[in-house]
């Protein structure tokens, strides 16, 4: 198992999510029905409210340059069905303004895992990545829509 290499965990994507903050990317309703859960401060679920349904993983850390495998979430995204990314984001030079203790993020290194795995990344800015979980949740919503089964009563 790996150390720690700092020993304080950076909130900027967290605060970075939060309605408050993400509302300058997107309209009122996108940003309160953006809705996500920090599974261990770097795996984030973003899910539908108030049903609690998963609709994507995204395992987030600071860019240092790395790769960042997640194998694991790879894993959890194809056993769930559902997709999942790695958002590796910058700091900007300027406090997040929702939270001025935590940085904001100039921009994102978005690759998806699952399903069909992307070769290279892509660079977002913050408001494109906004409008891509948006997408991403209209997506998976329109999959899960409740459809009758072939073994209903009326088939």
């Amino acid at each position: 198992m790996q150390t720690e290499r700092y020993s304080t965990r950076d909130r900027s994507y967290g605060i970075w999510h939060r309605v408050k903050s993400i509302a300058r990317f997107l309209s009122a309703r996108q940003a309160g029905a953006l809705t996500m859960a920090d599974l261990d401060s770097v795996l984030f679920a973003e899910y539908n409210y108030p049903d609690k349904l998963p609709l994507c993983l995204i395992e987030v850390a600071m860019d240092i340059g790395q790769e960042k495998p997640a194998g694991v979430i790879r894993n959890l995204a194809r056993l769930a069905d559902i997709p999942a990314f790695v958002a590796l984001y910058t700091h900007a030079e300027y406090p997040n303004p929702s939270n001025t203790n935590w940085p904001d993020i100039d921009h994102f290194r978005i690759k998806r895992i699952w399903p069909h795995p992307e070769e290279s990344w892509r660079v977002l800015t913050p408001n494109e990545w906004a409008k891509a979980l948006v997408q991403i949740r209209g997506w998976q919503l329109r999959r899960f829509q409740v459809q009758e089964a072939a073994n209903d009563p009326e088939y």
